[in-house]
């Protein structure tokens, strides 16, 4: 999968940034540490801290990070305010594959959780 992929996947489930909440995210953030943690791809990676989210006006962002042995701070899944989902910039198509199929695991797990409005 690529990081183009990703965001296809997300743009196709039907979900938005109104989706996005502090339990969404927590969740997020957990599938990835799991994903990262059993990739044995990079020594200690894991996900970092709690998922940051910035509301202004009607606006959102929200950010999640991940850590390694050798950084401690660096993007794993970013929701910035234009739209834009950002996926570890920073890592190699390697090295991201385990944030992408988290994040694909998430949005089944989110699209499933939803209720269903009648159109």
């Amino acid at each position: 999968m690529t990081r183009d992929d990703a965001r296809a996947y997300w743009a196709a489930s039907g979900l938005t940034y109104a989706d996005l909440t502090g339990h969404s995210l927590k969740g997020l953030r957990k599938i990835i540490d799991a994903a990262l943690r059993s990739s044995g791809l990079i020594e200690g990676y894991r996900a970092a801290g709690a998922p940051r989210i910035t509301r202004i006006g009607t606006g959102i962002a929200a950010e999640i990070y991940c850590r390694a042995y050798y950084f401690d701070r660096r993007e794993a899944v970013t929701f910035n305010r234009d739209g834009f989902i950002g996926f570890a910039g920073w890592a190699d198509e390697k090295n991201v594959q385990p944030i992408l199929s988290a994040f694909r695991a998430w949005v089944d797990e989110l699209k499933s959780a939803a209720p269903r409005v009648a159109r």
